[in-house]
Order: structure tokens, then C-alpha cells, then sequence
């Protein structure tokens, strides 16, 4: 997920930044202003909101620490049946 919130990041900044160049070259459509700052809000809504975790601390630690007993118990049985 973090590669898409980049991407959207990215992409975000680049409006940004032609809304900067439109705004500076001098008077220019409103409806183009108005479109590339809309585009800056969603790409950036997008990021933020990709990186933003699907479950709160304690339900992730309790899943990686569940994780990493299984990966040790596993490896305990491999050594085991190598001996």
C-alpha cells in the first residue's frame, strides 16, 4: 500500500505544482485552477488515507507476536525431524 500512497503522493505534488506555475504565469481560466486543485485534494486525500493503518497498535502487535510464534514454533519442528 505505501507504493500506491507514493504514486498518489507523487502525483499530487506535480499538480501541485502546475497549480503553482498557472497561478504565477498570471490570469488564467478559473475552471482550471478550480480542476487542479481539486485533483490535488483527492491525490492527496488518497495518500494519506492509504497510509493510514487498517487496525489500531495493539491489534497489530498482538497479530505480528502470533506471527512470530508460529514462525518459531515451525522452525523448532524443521530442526527437530533434521537432527
Amino acid at each position: 500500500m505505501r507504493a500506491f500512497s507514493l504514486l498518489f503522493a507523487f502525483i499530487s505534488l506535480v499538480l501541485l505544482v502546475q497549480l503553482v506555475a498557472y497561478l504565477i504565469i498570471g490570469p488564467v481560466a478559473t475552471v482550471f485552477v478550480v480542476a487542479l486543485l481539486v485533483g490535488v485534494l483527492a491525490c492527496a486525500g488518497a495518500a494519506l488515507y492509504l497510509l493510514k493503518p487498517y487496525e489500531n497498535r495493539e491489534a497489530l502487535q498482538r497479530r505480528r507476536e502470533r506471527w512470530r510464534a508460529r514462525r518459531d514454533a515451525e522452525r523448532g519442528s524443521s530442526r527437530r525431524r533434521d537432527e
